[in-house]
């Protein structure tokens, strides 16, 4: 008769991890100097203060003045303490402390860095998302080095956790140097052309370094090419980076296609990206942010073939001075180098070697239009409507890699209802609720979680209601009755990146949605959140936690079971990526017949991993052990064998 076992899977469980180190002796001594501690008063700002005494002026490390430094006028997560440097420098470490003498510290907080003072960007160490830890007392200092460090003009600490019998209170310094920074900015209709020197005839090694803050989603940052259809070009697409190498060898088999890298997503942020290209011979090394992807290309080296000249922030068309091939850059390109050679510098010589087409400029120009980043499914953006107004409009762009989440929220006065403008599977929805009525709704755009920029308008007035996304228009009828705007619009509400975000926040145990790669193209999915001493994240499987699996006879079709998990395979790649440990248990119980191997000690029965990889042990053993945990541990229920299955007990 052929045995039955049963398969029982239990929950993957995720602990976040904590890699913060403190400064270590051999930190770089020439990029180590503080940069707080001369500024004058004027330098730092604040949310709030509790008194004049302690104002943000007072906040520097081991100073005593004032009230021994800054407290908030209340202490909750919405303060914040700013320095400005004065221009944008180099900054390796912080340090902090609490009020002087006082029960006033911070526990944990967050670091926000920006260049003009309005758009700002968390630092995230390694993509974790947790906040520095910060005092244990008031007047002990707390150091952490910066791995990597980033360059800004103004820097915010964020108190995320304080002394439970104290207030908010912080002292701090900022250590750091000086910055180079060579600039040059492209309008999008506008580039350089770098003429190279003609004296090599095939380099050892070609190396293109820069870094960029682009204005616009799409553009050409560099292009080279040859003769013969060979190219090397740099190219913004949809905000993500993509790099296309083609050797255009004729003598390469036409089913070779030419080589093409993409790294990162949402880079059109108005924030500094780095880039870093090595070819060398066929093999290439590209570098986004820390994000480095190594490639070795097929067929032989055509660097012989590539003309002497590359051109910076577009291509420019042979024969015609202001026109281009393909969509230019617009944005800024800083500390641009190609094999060592400072390419803005020559340009701001008006060196022989360079062309300049178009309206090139050495500034970076601040951003007009300041996007709105909502970090958590808590976060919202109020504001303020035109009360008492028969009609209702609103104007604005949005971009998510979310399927779902809130836009905007507003009720209409009289009591005349509300409406919700939310996303739900890549399509935005509009319920409108009026007393008396069922909720209608409507929908308009299709595929809005791409991560690029789309336009919504809202506009109600008398007897509908319209909604267009894009180009896209969808109408909804209203009852007939006086629309009066409301007072206030509330923007916002999407995913928070992991569970132990949500327990910062003091949120219980419950099912919530993460969205474990943030801005990233990955959607949110459901997990259990067990907020014990840590914050585990649990991902629950499609299916019963028990799952009865036969045998079958020599010869015959085997059984077998699948378990899927709530998230897909990169989600959970994702996840285990953010987390300090992961547990995965598999168990098998069997009745009525000894555990199925053959009889060469072949295992008949196992499970497959993610990666496909073949496993014969079960929950609680080891790879290779040839033993249950019952084996293991000395107690299984028959002496003479390694697992309980093995004894052909009638029973489980």
């Amino acid at each position: 008769m052929a045995s039955a076992a049963w398969a029982v899977l239990q929950v993957l469980l995720l602990l976040p991890t904590h890699s913060w180190s403190p400064v270590g002796a051999g930190n770089p001594p020439d990029c180590d100097a503080p940069l707080a501690s001369a500024l004058p008063r004027s330098s730092f700002s604040s949310s709030s203060e509790l008194s004049s005494s302690h104002g943000p002026g007072f906040s520097r490390l081991n100073r005593r003045d004032g009230a021994g430094g800054w407290t908030p006028l209340v202490s909750n997560k919405y303060q914040w303490l700013q320095i400005d440097l004065g221009e944008r420098m180099e900054v390796t470490a912080v340090a902090t402390q609490g009020g002087y003498g006082s029960s006033d510290w911070v526990t944990s907080y967050l670091l926000m860095f920006s260049d003009g003072g309005r758009n700002w960007k968390q630092y995230r160490r390694e993509e974790s998302i947790w906040g520095f830890p910060g005092n244990t007392n008031a007047d002990s200092v707390v150091h952490y080095r910066l791995q990597p460090p980033f360059e800004a003009r103004f820097l915010r600490f964020l108190p995320l956790a304080w002394n439970p019998r104290g207030r908010i209170g912080m002292r701090i310094e900022v250590y750091g140097c000086a910055y180079k920074s060579e600039v040059v900015c492209f309008d999008g209709q506008s580039a350089l052309l770098y003429k190279l020197d003609k004296k090599p005839l095939k380099p050892v090694r070609d190396v293109i370094s820069l870094k960029f803050k682009a204005i616009q989603s799409n553009g050409i940052l560099l292009h080279r090419e040859g003769q013969h259809g060979n190219h090397i070009t740099l190219e913004l697409i949809k905000g993500k980076l993509v790099f296309f190498l083609n050797s255009g060898n004729a003598k390469l088999p036409t089913t070779i296609a030419p080589v093409t890298l993409t790294l990162g997503s949402l880079l059109d942020d108005q924030q500094w990206h780095s880039v870093l290209i090595e070819l060398l011979d066929t093999q290439v090394n590209f570098t986004v942010d820390k994000h480095t992807h190594h490639f070795q290309a097929k067929g032989e080296s055509s660097y012989l073939d590539l003309n002497f000249e590359i051109s910076f922030g577009g291509v420019p068309t042979p024969g015609r001075a202001r026109a281009f091939t393909r969509k230019s850059f617009h944005g800024c390109l800083e500390n641009l180098y190609y094999n060592g050679v400072d390419v803005t510098e020559l340009a701001k010589k008006h060196k022989p070697q360079i062309l300049m087409m178009g309206n090139v400029s050495f500034s970076c120009p601040q951003p007009q239009t300041v996007p709105v980043t909502f970090l958590s499914s808590r976060s919202y953006l109020a504001l303020p409507a035109n009360s008492g107004e028969d009609k209702v409009s609103v104007t604005f762009q949005f971009r998510t890699w979310n399927r779902a989440g809130h836009l905007l929220f507003g009720e209409l006065q009289r009591g005349s209802g509300s409406f919700v403008l939310f996303l739900k599977d890549g399509k935005l929805k509009l319920s409108l609720f009026q007393p008396g009525q069922s909720p209608r709704n409507v929908t308009a755009g299709a595929g809005l979680n791409d991560g690029q920029w789309h336009s919504v308008s809202l506009s109600a007035k008398w007897s509908h209601m319209n909604v267009v996304v894009d180009d896209d228009t969808a109408v909804q009828p209203l009852v007939a009755a006086l629309i009066d705007s409301g007072d206030t619009y509330y923007f916002g509400a999407l995913y928070e990146q992991s569970c132990e975000a949500h327990k910062h926040r003091g949120n219980p145990s419950g099912l919530y949605y993460i969205d474990a790669d943030g801005s990233g193209p990955l959607g949110p999915f459901l997990v259990y959140c067990n907020m014990t001493d840590a914050a585990w994240t649990v991902v629950r499987h499609g299916g019963p936690d028990a799952v009865t699996v036969r045998g079958a006879p020599s010869g015959h079709p085997r059984s077998a079971v699948s378990f899927a998990y709530a998230a897909g395979a990169g989600q959970l790649r994702a996840a285990v990526s953010l987390a300090e440990r992961c547990e995965q248990r598999l168990a098998l119980r069997c009745g009525t017949a000894r555990r199925p191997d053959s009889r060469d000690g072949t295992p008949l029965s196992w499970w497959v991993g993610r990666t496909n990889e073949t496993h014969t042990y079960w929950g609680g053993s080891l790879p290779d052990a040839q033993k249950c945990t019952c084996g293991l541990e000395g107690n299984c229920i028959d002496s003479q064998y390694y697992c309980n299955c093995d004894a052909g007990r009638n029973e489980w």
